[in-house]
């Protein structure tokens, strides 16, 4: 088998994916505000701005501006590190909260209607290919 020739073919295919308007809205939750609500709702408690940092990939600039950004909008606060005053901790509001859980079931209800396409039996290995694969990037590193 030419893998090769093979990952040239499912690029193009990612490139042509990522145009439709379904794919686009799947993204949301991969980019900025929505990933930044994404990371916090994942953690019980306040976390560093710091681990978001590390978590999401991108500079503790951006992070801060993004915070920034969120705080205006109510979706964060800020409080200091009981253990450290020099620190602080970063946590969802109400408004925060719900506002990821809404576009985390809009993102969902969009995947299992593309999903209901499939076989079960197809889903089921999609997701199995799609977890191997996400392994196999992740070793590359």
């Amino acid at each position: 088998m030419d893998y090769c020739l093979l990952a040239e073919k499912l690029v193009d295919l990612r490139m042509l994916m990522h145009l439709t308007p379904a794919v686009r809205k799947l993204s949301v939750l991969e980019q900025g505000t929505f990933l930044a609500l994404q990371c916090l709702s994942d953690h019980q408690d306040a976390v560093h701005p710091k681990e978001l940092s590390r978590e999401m990939a991108i500079s503790s600039a951006r992070v801060a501006a993004l915070l920034n950004h969120m705080e205006r909008e109510e979706m964060i606060v800020r409080t200091a590190d009981p253990n450290d005053s020099r620190q602080i901790m970063v946590s969802l509001t109400p408004e925060g909260k719900r506002l990821i859980q809404t576009k985390r079931k809009e993102v969902v209800d969009l995947m299992a209607n593309a999903l209901k396409g499939l076989e079960p039996e197809e889903a089921e290995t999609y997701f199995r290919i799609q977890r191997k694969l996400l392994r196999n990037f992740m070793h590359q590193t």
